[in-house]
C-alpha cells in the first residue's frame, strides 16, 4: 500500500510542476502579445521598445547633405585680350552683349564663308566677335586665333584692309578711316566700323588696337621665308603669304603663278609681293615669288619642273625664248618684246620674278635675296701639294 501511495504523490508533484511551467509561459505570452501583433517585423519593434534611446542616437548621427557652391563659368581666353572699357579712355563705351565665339568645329558665319577653306588650311582654331556701342556709334572687334603664328601672318597678308600704318600695334598693321588690322603671335585682329567719317568710332578703334596689342604678351617674328624676302624697293602692303595651295590659288595671280607647280607642302610657305626698282624709267612693277623648301633637293625638283613647264609653253609660243645660265642657276624666259620672266634656285630657296621689262631690274631684284652660301672644298689639294714638292726636288 505504501508503494502505491508514494507513486501517486510523485505523479501529483509532476503534474504540479507542469502546470506551473505552463501557467508561466501563458503569462509571458499574454504580456508580449501586443508587441508581437503591432509590426510586420516584431523583432525590430521589440528592440525599439527595449532600447528606445537607439532612435535618438541614430537621428543625431545623420549627417546633413553637403551643398556644393555653383561652379562659375570661366571666361574664354580670347575675352582676356579685349580692351578694358572701365578705363577712362573708353568713357561711355559699353559692350552690346556677350561675345560670339566660333570654334573650328562650328560652321563659320556667313560673312566668312567665302574664306572658310582658306582659314581651315591656315589652321584656324577660334574666332571671337565683340561689339561695342556708344550712342549711335558701333565698333566690331574680331580676334582670330590660329594654331601657330604662320597662320596668323598669312591671314593678315591676304585679308587685311587699308594701307600700312605707322601705329605701333602688332608686328604688322594696316589702317583706313574705318578700320585697323594687325597680327601678333598667333592672333589676327580686325577692328572696324561700318560707318563712314566716324571720328568717334575711329578713336575707339585706335585705342582698342593698342590695348589688345599690349594684352598679347607673347611675340613672334614672321616666318623665315618672310624675313628672307627683300625689303628694298618692295611696295608695302602688296605682300601675300600662303601655306597651302587653296590660299595660293585664291590670292596669287593665276595668269602668272601656277600654284600646282610649286610643291607647297614641302616648303615653309610661299610669298609674293610687287617691287618697283628705283632706277626704272617706266616705273615697272615686278612680281617676285619666293619659296623656302625643307631641303635643297625639293627646291631643285621644283626648279626643273618649272623649266619643263616653260619649255612646253615655248612649243606653242614662237615669241618665247629660253636662256639657261647654268653658272648662276638662272633661267631667263623672254615672253614678248621687253617682257621677261627669271627663275633662280640656290640651296633650299627658289625665286621667280615676273613681268620684267628691263633685264637689269630683274637681276637686281633677284640679287637682293640672301641666297645660301654654298662652300665647296678644293679637289685633290693634298695631292697637288705633294706633287709640287716632288717637282721642286
Amino acid at each position: 500500500m505504501n508503494i502505491k501511495l508514494k507513486i501517486k504523490e510523485l505523479k501529483l508533484k509532476s503534474l504540479k510542476k507542469i502546470f506551473v511551467k505552463c501557467f508561466f509561459y501563458f503569462l509571458l505570452t499574454v504580456s508580449l502579445l501586443p508587441v508581437l501583433c503591432q509590426e510586420d517585423n516584431p523583432i525590430e519593434k521589440y528592440d525599439n521598445l527595449i532600447k528606445p534611446q537607439n532612435t535618438t542616437e541614430q537621428n543625431e548621427s545623420v549627417v546633413a547633405p553637403i551643398v556644393q557652391p555653383p561652379i562659375e563659368e570661366k571666361p574664354d581666353e580670347l575675352t582676356l585680350l579685349l580692351p578694358n572699357t572701365d578705363s577712362p579712355l573708353f568713357a561711355n563705351w559699353s559692350k552690346s552683349d556677350k561675345p560670339l565665339i566660333w570654334t573650328e568645329q562650328d560652321p563659320l558665319p556667313d560673312f566668312l564663308q567665302q574664306n572658310a577653306d582658306v582659314l581651315r588650311e591656315l589652321k584656324l582654331e577660334k574666332i571671337l566677335k565683340q561689339t561695342y556701342i556708344k550712342e549711335n556709334h558701333i565698333v566690331d572687334v574680331f580676334i582670330y586665333k590660329f594654331k601657330d603664328f604662320a597662320g596668323a601672318y598669312s591671314t593678315y597678308s591676304v585679308l587685311h584692309g587699308g594701307a600700312t600704318t605707322k601705329l605701333k600695334v602688332g608686328k604688322s598693321a594696316s589702317e583706313s578711316d574705318s578700320l585697323i588690322n594687325f597680327w601678333k603671335d598667333i592672333y589676327y585682329i580686325d577692328i572696324h566700323t561700318n560707318s563712314e567719317n566716324d571720328n568717334i568710332s575711329k578713336e575707339f578703334i585706335i585705342l582698342a588696337s593698342q590695348d589688345i596689342s599690349n594684352n598679347i604678351k607673347t611675340d613672334q617674328m614672321p616666318p623665315v621665308v618672310v624675313i628672307q624676302f627683300p625689303a628694298l624697293n618692295r611696295i608695302q602692303g602688296t605682300e601675300k603669304y600662303c601655306l597651302g595651295i587653296i590660299c595660293c590659288n585664291k590670292y596669287f595671280k593665276k595668269e602668272v603663278v601656277d600654284c600646282s607647280l610649286f610643291n607647297i607642302p614641302e616648303s615653309g610657305g610661299i610669298i609674293t609681293a610687287e617691287y618697283q626698282p628705283g632706277d626704272s624709267k617706266d616705273k615697272e612693277r615686278i612680281l617676285l615669288v619666293l619659296a623656302r623648301y625643307i631641303t635643297k633637293e625639293n627646291a631643285q625638283a621644283v626648279f626643273f619642273t618649272l623649266k619643263e613647264y616653260f619649255e612646253k609653253k615655248k612649243t606653242t609660243n614662237k615669241e618665247m625664248d629660253i636662256d639657261f645660265e647654268v653658272d648662276d642657276s638662272i633661267l631667263q624666259i623672254k615672253n614678248k618684246k621687253n617682257n621677261y620672266t627669271m627663275l633662280k634656285q640656290k640651296g633650299n630657296l627658289l625665286a621667280i620674278a615676273y613681268d620684267i621689262t628691263n633685264k637689269k631690274s630683274g637681276q637686281q631684284i633677284l640679287s637682293l635675296i640672301p641666297w645660301p652660301i654654298e662652300i665647296t672644298k678644293p679637289i685633290n689639294t693634298i695631292t697637288n701639294t705633294e706633287s709640287n714638292q716632288e717637282t721642286n726636288k
